[in-house]
């Protein structure tokens, strides 16, 4: 597949795999030092949560002189531990980021604003949605967000204002993998990592997108003798440091699952017994999967016949502690057009292997009963009758109401359809580099009568609002409350807001009593979550002690899913309802590169978080920008060396970044990290560096899912200095 092998000491010198494996061992990245403190000098520790990026560690964190000096993780935490990654050790540069915001904002020119006090900001707000509540209806209200701790809250507005639309990041992220789980397993499993002995990960990089719990886990199963096999286009991070790296051409992944598929049914792999009581539809799998041989699967993917029947009859000899991972951001998530049916695939290939429930296989978290906030929160909103603004719940778009689909937003406010839409708040979230087209959604903010962001920080979405509601950090709030397996954990303030800033929940009950649904919202987060406590006799107060609390947990039942028969269903009516196939089949890929272009593919990093760790000091001074991946036979033709200034152009937009010729990447593509390219010149440390993908990238909705599918994208690359 790749014109030369390539060394792993080689490559390791140069790739960004060094910045992840040095966390591994202890759990910890060498970082600028924070200037000492005396000893005498007294010391506060609050345990709290880490909002460095979506996994919420709990940590410790050290206050002295009412100020943050450390951030360590919380060893009664299920999911730190004890230690944290890079971007949980430099939260507090998030906390003392001299460019992040201080006060309200409200917009006065191009890239000009003038500091304006809550009151007036509220006011303002409050009157200009009232003004289009009356004039267009509540539909034309959208709420953006990467949903956090507060969605609640969030939803609970929307609701109370009479808007359906509140939407998340679902379509860049996750959609198409949980789309296939929740139809087929009546909800999206996790992998006991710690436990597996065998394992696949189809894209899925670990130890780059860096989730603190799995990486910990996965590393204890690796020193007790577990198998890592990564399938990936790239020699990403956890390729680096799985035992077997298999490059596979992008796109083709579920080519090798259903092959896989084949083998273990023909070869009479599978757990007959798990099948036969805990699935239903083993017969129309079997007989979906009879032309998808290992061969068939060679000419697709690459990855010889004999490598494709050794994977599967490895992986099923260690069932059933094995598993297929179901995946996050990368194949089954929201990359390809085909990404449902690969994740519908995965989700068949694991139930043959009878892992649900297993120790090493799939498992659902425990529940725990926490108590009913709604008495709180007001009078019963009316029930809603327009449709949501994106299509999503209804006709072709039906499994999806709960996932949406953000990235079409630029379309519906530029079509008017399916009904005019006039404002949108966004809350933790940056479209604008997050979602694909950026300039075509900097086109639709300018379309708008009001655009509400509310973040930490002026990044290249809140740049083009009206008004910017500064939100305190992680470090300075409080936030509802979080259930990790049997434990409750709470985030609370270390320090006291150091600017005019207030937390989310604060904000969202100030904007309601602006608009006039103050009923709504006649309580406190700690009435909230105190509420939320009550059936497990505790209170915020007490909870704030430790931070962490372990309580009753009821157990799984794994023989009676949330699905239509109860069991796993491995042929779905629900797709063939929507218009796809009963079992999973194969579908190409949208697009195909050519000898002139290549296939763009994106992803995630170590030491970063999309676009939140810009303008953090320590994580900027570990990567402070991105680079082009390109296989050196391709580099050649078109005489780019490393270090070379390189255009890269799609149907949509072209960046310039500097290139990275490697042998770690497929031929037929290139790759560029996300995160990077901000146009946010008060950003000072992010402004300007390396190359934002999202302006590459075309506004698509794949079949069923609606996923963005962020890697259907076709580009050419140059060099230009």
């Amino acid at each position: 597949m790749l014109a030369a092998k390539i060394s792993r000491r080689t490559f390791l010198k140069a790739s960004a795999a060094a910045g992840a494996l040095a966390t591994l061992g202890s759990g910890f990245t060498v970082l600028p030092k924070v200037r000492p403190v005396e000893a005498a000098t007294e010391e506060k520790v609050v345990p709290s949560i880490c909002e460095m990026c979506g996994v919420k560690c709990g940590i410790l964190v050290r206050v002295r002189e009412g100020r943050v000096v450390k951030i360590e993780g919380n060893p009664k935490d299920p999911q730190a531990n004890g230690r944290l990654c890079a971007r949980g050790n430099a939260g507090m540069k998030t906390l003392y980021d001299p460019d992040r915001l201080k006060s309200p904002l409200k917009r006065t020119g191009e890239g000009q604003f003038q500091p304006i006090t809550w009151e007036e900001a509220f006011k303002e707000i409050g009157e200009k949605l009232k003004e289009l509540r009356h004039r267009y209806g509540p539909q034309s209200l959208v709420w953006l967000a990467h949903p956090e701790l507060i969605a609640p809250w969030e939803k609970h507005f929307m609701a109370a204002f009479g808007s359906p639309n509140y939407t998340g990041h679902a379509p860049t992220c996750y959609s198409s993998r949980n789309v296939a789980f929740e139809q087929m397993y009546g909800g999206v499993p996790g992998t006991d990592y710690a436990n597996v002995r065998y394992y696949i990960a189809l894209g899925r990089n670990l130890t780059g997108g860096i989730k603190n719990p799995d990486i910990q886990k996965i590393v204890a199963a690796k020193e007790k003798g577990a198998k890592l096999v990564a399938v990936d286009p790239r020699l990403s991070e956890f390729a680096f440091f799985a035992d077997e790296w298999i490059p596979i051409r992008p796109g083709t992944d579920l080519a090798l699952i259903l092959a896989m598929i084949h083998v273990i049914i023909n070869e009479n792999l599978y757990d007959a017994a798990f099948v036969a009581e805990r699935t239903v539809g083993f017969e129309e799998l079997k007989a979906g999967v009879t032309t998808y041989t290992p061969e068939w699967a060679a000419q697709i993917t690459g990855i010889e016949a004999s490598t494709i029947t050794r994977l599967a009859r490895e992986l099923a000899a260690a069932k059933p502690a094995a598993v297929v991972d179901p995946g996050w951001h990368a194949v089954t998530g929201s990359q390809y057009f085909n990404s449902l049916q690969t994740a519908r695939a995965v989700a068949a290939l694991n139930a043959l292997l009878g892992n649900l429930g297993a120790k090493g296989g799939l498992t659902f978290p425990p529940k725990i009963k926490l108590g009913d906030p709604s008495p709180l929160m007001g009078p019963k909103p009316q029930a809603i009758n327009a449709p949501r603004w994106d299509g999503a719940g209804a006709g072709k778009w039906a499994l999806i109401k709960a996932h949406g689909m953000i990235q079409l937003f630029p379309q519906r406010v530029k079509e008017n359809d399916p009904y005019p839409i006039k404002a949108v708040i966004i809350n933790h979230l940056n479209p604008v580099r997050s979602c694909p087209d950026s300039q075509a959604f900097i086109e639709a903010l300018k379309k708008l009568e009001l655009v509400v962001a509310i973040d930490i920080q002026m990044n290249d979405t809140a740049y083009y609002a009206h008004y910017i509601l500064p939100e305190s950090t992680y470090l300075e709030r409080y936030d509802p409350i979080m259930t990790v397996g049997n434990k409750v954990i709470l985030r609370q303030p270390a320090v006291p807001p150091l600017f005019d800033t207030k937390g989310g929940e604060e904000i969202i009950a100030g904007l309601a009593e602006a608009c006039g649904l103050g009923e709504y919202f006649r309580f406190t987060l700690e009435h909230y979550n105190n509420a939320l406590l009550a059936p497990l006799g505790l209170t915020q107060e007490k909870l704030a002690q430790e931070g962490v609390a372990e309580v009753l947990a009821e157990k799984p039942d794994y023989t009676k899913l949330n699905t239509p028969s109860g069991k796993i269903e491995l042929a779905c009516p629900a797709f063939v309802k929507v218009g796809s196939t009963l079992t999973p089949a194969w579908e190409p890929p949208k697009v195909q590169p050519k000898e002139d272009n290549f296939r763009f593919i994106q992803g995630h990093v170590p030491v970063h978080t999309h676009t939140t760790t810009d303008n953090n000091a320590y994580l900027m001074a570990l990567m402070p920008e991105n680079e082009l991946w390109i296989h050196p036979s391709r580099a050649a033709k078109l005489g780019i060396k490393s270090g070379d200034m390189v255009e890269v152009a799609s149907e949509v937009g072209k960046v310039r970044v500097k290139a990275r010729v490697t042998e770690g990447i497929h031929p037929e593509a290139v790759f560029l990290a996300h995160g990077f390219g901000c146009l946010v010149p008060v950003k000072r440390l992010a402004y300007n560096r390396g190359a934002n993908d999202s302006m590459l990238i075309p506004i698509m909705a794949a079949p069923i899912s609606g996923a963005a599918a962020q890697c259907e994208t076709l580009v050419t690359v140059r060099k230009v200095g």
